[in-house]
């Protein structure tokens, strides 16, 4: 090891529920911190065809072999088992060959937790917790709002010793913040918020890709995991209503990307004989995903209101605004934050109404530019990852105790108020209220 290696402060990720550089958070966050002057290391699943180890963008990637999937409980606790001992194990090689001052994990699920907690004891490393989503609330969500007690009661459990142990937490939103004060026991001054928030890659200029087998109609796009939780087959259902209630067929609705409820989604398609007007595109390399929202002429987030997606910040619909696409969602709290008035929403989980939204914009070509112009400026200004990179940097200056100067403290705490648009713009996004 160098003596500039030797130097630097070394930084040790954990992440479980995806692979390594598909998370855009963890990449994110990775890139910037070795941007920032740290070696980092991290620790994720291996997808077929990857590498076991890489060096990406600065940062060494160790990867483990996925675990088999089972279903219910037994599956749930292998899954995570596994995974743990697995990470356990990697960490201790890496511990021994390159050495870490912090272990950053990456939550859900909160049970890496026991990774970091054994080397704070043991060897007296930092301990960084990054909360991705809550993790009782996913689980009731991808249980349909019944949920084995017993899991339940292991979540809640550690997630309260995953805060409770943390030398500091990070948050996607001030939602999930406030819980880990409340629910986990942090202190106010050790929690940050770093959003996701669209790259440099989304706000250039994108040419619309062509894979998309429009012919001429309306394309009607959504960009993300397919999991029980992301709502996806109210979108199927959107589709059905605007064919069938509206009588309609110049649309297609295209979804990019993959995931657990896929099957049962291209199953519900068919079954409602949507073949023609319901393209799945299957996992697309990252690099194209711009193109495609780019090719969209409406996009959607059917992530439906609950406690678990009332609490989330969804990437892809800052994708969307960065892009400057026009966007119908969910009434969730954090959509309405992330979105303000430049989306329309559908209250109370109202697929009919969120079906409408949809024909409205496909018949208002000029209400589309205007939201999608919002959604831009709203992107550019409060929510890039140039800005939110900052307060990634200022959560490890409070970490290893540096005290920005006050020009650095300045820069580093963005204020997140409302966008700030004209009087024109305000008027043209209020076109959206009915």
């Amino acid at each position: 090891m160098s003596s500039s290696s030797k130097n630097k402060k070394r930084v040790l990720m954990l992440l479980e529920n995806c692979g390594m550089p598909d998370d855009s958070r963890v990449r994110n966050e990775a890139i910037a911190l070795v941007e920032k002057g740290f070696e980092v290391a991290v620790i994720c699943p291996r997808d077929p065809g990857q590498k076991w180890y890489e060096l990406y963008h600065g940062v060494h990637l160790y990867r483990y072999p996925a675990p088999w999937e089972f279903p219910g409980l037994v599956g749930y606790l292998w899954e995570f088992g596994y995974s743990v001992l697995v990470a356990w194990l990697y960490a201790v090689y890496i511990f021994f060959r390159r050495g870490f001052d912090a272990v950053h994990v990456h939550s859900p699920p909160d049970m890496n937790c026991v990774v970091a907690i054994f080397f704070k004891i043991v060897a007296r490393k930092k301990y960084v917790l990054d909360t991705h989503d809550l993790s009782p609330e996913l689980y009731d969500a991808q249980r349909n709002g019944n949920p084995n007690k017993i899991a339940m009661s292991g979540l809640s459990w550690f997630e309260k010793r995953a805060v409770k142990w943390a030398d500091c937490c990070i948050a996607t939103n001030e939602s999930q913040k406030a819980v880990q004060i409340s629910r986990g026991g942090a202190q106010a001054e050790n929690c940050f918020v770093v959003r996701n928030g669209p790259t440099k890659r989304f706000l250039d200029p994108i040419e619309p890709g062509d894979e998309i087998p429009a012919d001429g109609r309306t394309v009607v796009g959504y960009v993300g995991m397919i999991g029980i939780q992301d709502g996806v087959d109210r979108m199927v259902q959107v589709a059905y209503r605007i064919r069938t209630e509206h009588e309609r067929d110049d649309f297609l609705f295209v979804i990019v990307g993959d995931g657990p409820a896929k099957e049962n989604l291209e199953q519900l398609s068919a079954e409602l004989n949507l073949e023609k007007f319901v393209h799945f595109t299957g996992l697309v390399p990252f690099e194209s995903v711009p193109s495609y929202i780019a090719a969209f002429d409406i996009c959607l987030t059917p992530d439906p209101s609950n406690p678990y997606n009332d609490s989330c910040t969804t990437i892809k619909t800052m994708e969307y605004m960065a892009i400057g696409k026009p966007t119908v969602a969910f009434e969730t709290t954090e959509n309405k934050h992330t979105a303000g008035i430049s989306a329309l929403y559908a209250a109370n989980n109202d697929v009919s109404e969120f079906a409408n939204h949809v024909v409205r914009l496909m018949d208002d070509k000029q209400l589309r530019q205007e939201l999608g112009q919002c959604g831009r400026e709203r992107a550019v200004e409060l929510f890039t990852w140039e800005r939110q990179k900052l307060n990634l940097w200022l959560a490890y200056d409070h970490l290893f105790q540096h005290q920005p100067t006050k020009t650095e403290a300045l820069s580093l705490n963005p204020t997140e108020t409302s966008a700030h648009f004209t009087n024109d713009e305000v008027a043209s996004c209020e076109r959206a209220t009915p």
